[in-house]
């Protein structure tokens, strides 16, 4: 990726694309249930198999949190935990991190009506550092032109630039 441009996108292909959109509608309705002010769900797939989810929300105790002001003052009540930090932590917990590598993540966020957000991917460099460290080989958005996957390193490289 060269200075000033976007981190490259694919379409997935037909067949990818629609055990993704199950995903996607699957995470949608994890999203929906977050009792999060912000709705964000993400579900790590290898092949057709559901590996995790997570929602984003109040850490749940002994989990890592997203290291905002408020944690440092100890009110964890207004700090978050990622929606894909969630998803990657269920996943590697015993042996599972061997089952991260080559696997998929699909992150939906909702608008206020609950339909699925589409206008540009969220980045998050810390998220992506995880995945990308575990084997994570790939980042799936719904986007207006269609689902899309970017490549973990690129994704990664954007989220850098962003954060």
């Amino acid at each position: 990726m060269q200075s000033g441009q976007g981190p490259l996108w694919r379409p997935l292909k037909r067949q990818d694309s629609a055990a993704a959109e199950q995903m996607v509608q699957r995470a949608a309705e994890l999203a929906k249930d977050s009792h999060a002010q912000t709705r964000y769900a993400a579900v790590l797939v290898k092949g057709e198999s559901l590996l995790a989810w997570g929602t984003n929300g109040v850490p749940f105790p002994g989990e890592d949190h997203c290291y905002c002001k408020f944690g440092e003052t100890g009110h964890h009540d207004r700090c978050r935990t990622h929606a894909e930090q969630r998803a990657i932590t269920l996943a590697r917990e015993g042996d599972g991190w061997r089952m991260l590598q080559g696997s998929k993540l699909i992150y939906v966020r909702l608008q206020a009506d609950d339909s699925v957000r589409q206008d540009e991917p969220h980045f998050c460099s810390r998220c992506s550092r995880l995945a990308l460290s575990l084997g994570v080989t790939e980042w799936i958005f719904a986007l207006s032109e269609g689902l899309v996957g970017y490549a973990s390193a690129d994704y990664d490289q954007m989220a850098r630039l962003r954060w």
